[in-house]
């Protein structure tokens, strides 16, 4: 029987090499946090400059008006009515082309 082969119980264990740096986790942390970090500070910086009202003349909408002929009713030489149209839909967050009678409407100045 070989000596060297008889594992010896009281030889002391070799100790594990200490890793430096940061591991896949931190890293991902980290990733995240500094993109939440730059998204939040870009909706803050850009939320600041649509705080401005927008200017116009607000309207109620009668019996048998569309967004049409409001629109033709408030249109100017330079406007044309499908732009004033989709204006008028953005100021006042219109997903549709639905308005009701009663309701109040913003027109917004020509730009």
């Amino acid at each position: 029987m070989n000596v060297m082969s008889i594992p010896n119980r009281f030889e002391k264990e070799s100790s594990r090499r200490v890793r430096f740096g940061i591991t896949r986790g931190q890293a991902l942390l980290f990733l995240i946090t500094f993109s939440l970090f730059f998204y939040l500070l870009t909706e803050l910086v850009f939320a600041s400059s649509h705080t401005e009202p927008l200017k116009g003349t607000e309207v109620t909408v009668r019996d048998g008006d569309s967004l049409w002929t409001i629109a033709v009713r408030h249109q100017t030489e330079t406007v044309d009515v499908r732009d004033l149209i989709q204006d008028i839909k953005e100021a006042n967050d219109l997903q549709s082309n639905l308005i009701y009678p009663g309701q109040t409407l913003l027109i917004p100045d020509p730009k």
